[in-house]
Formats: C-alpha cells, sequence, structure tokens
C-alpha cells in the first residue's frame, strides 16, 4: 500500500511538472516548426524605471540613480522566467543625458545576456512641451542549453548540441513628448535586430517588440496623487498586448496601485521613500492566464539610488521618474 501511494504521489509530481513545461513551451519555441517566439523580458515597474524599455529617459530626472530589478516570474514552475537587470541612468548636462544597462534573463533553457550604453537629448518645443530622443547600443546573446531539458528522445537531431549566437551588436531608439509629469507619450524599439543562431538557425524566427507608453498625472489633494498610464507591446505576427496602470502617491512617500495585463495577469504593488537616496518598489501579480492552472503568483523588486544629487530636495517617487 505504501509503495501504490508513493507511486501515486510521484505521478502526481511529474504530470505537476508537464503541466508546467507545456505552459512554457507556449511561450518559447523548442520545435521543428516554423513560428515566432516570444523571448522578450516581461517587467510590471517599467514606470518606476522607463529606461529599460527606452533610451530617451536616460538624463531626465532631477538626479543621477542607478536602479537594479530582480523578477520571478510564475513561481513555482521548472524553468520559469527569471531576469535581473542594473540600470544607471546618468546625468550629463540639463539635455543630455547618458545611461548604462545590463540584463540577464533565463526562461527554461533559454538565457538571454545583454549590455548596452544610451545616448538621450532633450529639449523644449514650446513653454509647455518637450521632446525627447534617445539612441542606445550594445551587445546580446542568447544561448539554448538543450543538455538541461529532460526530453523523451534524446536522439532527436533538433535537441543535439546547445546553441548560442555568441555576442552580436545590437541599436535601439526611442522618443517621447511630455508636458512635465502632467501627460507623456512615448515610443521605443530598444532593440532591432533579431538574434541570429546562424547555420543552426534553422526554423527559429525572432520578433523585435515596439513599446509605447502614455501616462498622466490627477491631484486630488496635497497628500494623494494619481498617476494612471497605459503601455502597450506590438510585434509583427504578434497579438498585441497591453496594460494598464493605477498608482496612488501618498503623502510624498509611499505609492500604492494595481495593475492589469489584457488576457494576462493582474497586480497590486506598492512603494516607499525609503530615505532621501533610497527608493523601494514590489509588485506582485496573479496570473488568469493558461499559466494560473500550475502557478499562482510573480513577484518583482526594484531598488533605486539616487546619486550626485542636485540638492536636498526630495527624491522622484515611482511615477515621477517620467518626467
Amino acid at each position: 500500500m505504501i509503495k501504490y501511494i508513493k507511486a501515486i504521489t510521484q505521478r502526481v509530481d511529474q504530470l505537476k511538472r508537464i503541466k508546467g513545461l507545456v505552459a512554457l513551451a507556449s511561450l518559447v519555441f523548442l520545435a521543428n516548426t516554423s513560428m515566432y517566439a516570444q523571448v522578450e523580458t516581461m517587467y510590471s515597474l517599467y514606470r518606476f524605471n522607463p529606461q529599460v524599455l527606452s533610451p530617451t529617459y536616460a538624463g531626465s530626472t532631477e538626479n543621477s540613480e542607478i536602479t537594479v530589478m530582480n523578477r520571478q516570474q510564475w513561481v513555482g514552475i521548472e524553468g520559469a522566467p527569471k531576469t535581473l537587470g542594473l540600470t544607471a541612468n546618468l546625468k550629463w548636462s540639463e539635455k543630455k543625458g547618458l545611461g548604462f544597462n545590463v540584463l540577464s534573463d533565463q526562461l527554461g533553457p533559454i538565457s538571454t545576456t545583454a549590455i548596452s550604453a544610451d545616448f538621450a537629448y532633450h529639449t523644449n518645443l514650446n513653454d509647455k512641451w518637450r521632446m525627447s530622443g534617445g539612441i542606445r547600443a550594445g551587445l546580446s546573446n542568447m544561448s539554448i542549453n538543450y543538455s538541461g531539458i529532460r526530453i523523451v528522445t534524446p536522439s532527436d537531431a533538433v535537441f543535439t548540441g546547445d546553441r548560442s549566437t555568441g555576442f552580436q551588436p545590437n541599436v535601439g531608439w526611442g522618443l517621447r513628448f511630455d508636458k512635465g509629469d502632467k501627460f507623456f507619450v512615448s515610443l521605443s524599439q530598444p532593440r532591432i535586430l533579431k538574434y541570429d543562431f546562424g547555420s543552426q538557425n534553422t526554423a527559429y524566427k525572432d520578433v523585435p517588440y515596439f513599446y509605447s507608453m502614455i501616462g498622466t498625472r490627477a491631484k486630488l489633494s496635497d497628500q494623494v496623487i494619481l498617476y494612471p498610464s497605459m503601455m502597450f507591446r506590438m510585434a509583427k505576427d504578434v497579438p498585441l498586448s497591453w496594460d494598464i496602470n493605477l498608482t496612488a502617491r501618498l503623502m510624498e512617500k509611499l505609492d500604492a496601485g494595481l495593475s492589469y495585463r489584457n488576457q494576462d495577469s493582474y497586480g497590486f504593488r506598492l512603494g516607499l521613500q525609503a530615505t532621501k537616496k533610497i527608493y523601494v518598489g514590489y509588485v506582485f501579480e496573479m496570473p488568469i492566464s493558461q499559466i494560473s492552472k500550475v502557478s499562482n503568483q510573480s513577484h518583482e523588486l526594484v531598488l533605486r539610488f539616487s546619486i550626485f544629487p542636485k540638492n536636498a530636495s526630495k527624491e522622484s517617487s515611482d511615477v515621477k521618474s517620467t518626467k
């Protein structure tokens, strides 16, 4: 009887693992058929750290900043996405900014690493509107570790040998129009060139994404300010993805908000201006897609450090970083 119960338990664990891998397979290309792979990293606190998606934000804040990000998506699923990122936003002058980005992303057997530098220029169009343009240049690599996959037919040629694109040059761009923190709209393509495995590329097809953000500010009182925003992800032959967010700034120190990603997840976010130089942001997400059958949570934590402050004034918050 004990052996029978153990066998059933092991079988249940195997089925859970299979469900998780099937869910991941719906997002990752691991078959010998022609399709597009979704390899773009997912973020939730992009308004907290918009430079990760657009080089136009380099030098756009009052002080220079360093931001560290850690995202654990679909906790409990073997091979679920994990992301680590480091972003530096450095003021060069009143109209110029420099930025640096390091990103490491793991999704099952697929890992990507990107290192890039940004340059942005900011200019006033009139007494209300400002325009910002940015460019990005760097190196990126994608690798697939087939040897780490437990497959039914190890001799399958598709899964023979690990693959890597090697570090290849890449470029990106961004454009933004804003009225301070009252209203902004932006369009960017952080990665233009596609990942290419060369002779081993077979049917793999990469899809670079366009990102568009729009947001505004509504002051309810001296203690409460609302920051609604939306973000769209667009790519060829890929369904449009969009987020809607609402964050409330309370007493100039605490941020609390809600978010919804179309047909994917909804979440809760908190932010705290811990000190004049340190801001902490956190998001808890619950999936509503097929992934919800095997995982019910994702976590994202971001720390922002203000460096080289111009003065002792209060630091910008999560939503004010979009100025």
